[in-house]
């Protein structure tokens, strides 16, 4: 019986999240990626898009913003077909990345 605290997309979001955080730490080779944090992932409700919340805040790397989303770019198609071979889902969602801006205000 499903839970009826969470919806399937809150569930899926947070075991996206801890994969891709899993992703970032063990398989990117990326030096532009070195040190970001995998903050939350929300999923759309109909399962097709995932945002994936990042922050560099403590990065060792001084970076531009722009360099740290080309290197996210780069790697989009690298972490879906990472998910599609850990998750038992049909269908993985398009990644979406985007810097969390919540955790400085």
């Amino acid at each position: 019986m499903p839970s009826l605290d969470f919806k399937r997309s809150d569930r899926i979001a947070d075991l996206i999240r801890s994969e891709v955080a899993k992703i970032f730490t063990q398989e990117i080779n990326d030096p532009r990626l070195v040190g970001l944090t995998i903050i939350r992932a929300e999923v759309s409700p109909d399962l097709k898009k995932a945002f994936i919340y990042f922050s560099d805040s403590n990065s060792f790397n001084d970076l531009d913003p722009k360099e740290i989303m080309n290197g996210l770019l780069k790697a989009k198609g690298f972490i879906r077909s990472s998910l599609s071979k850990k998750l038992n889902m049909r269908r993985i969602p398009e990644i979406i990345f985007e810097e969390d801006k919540q955790i400085f205000e």
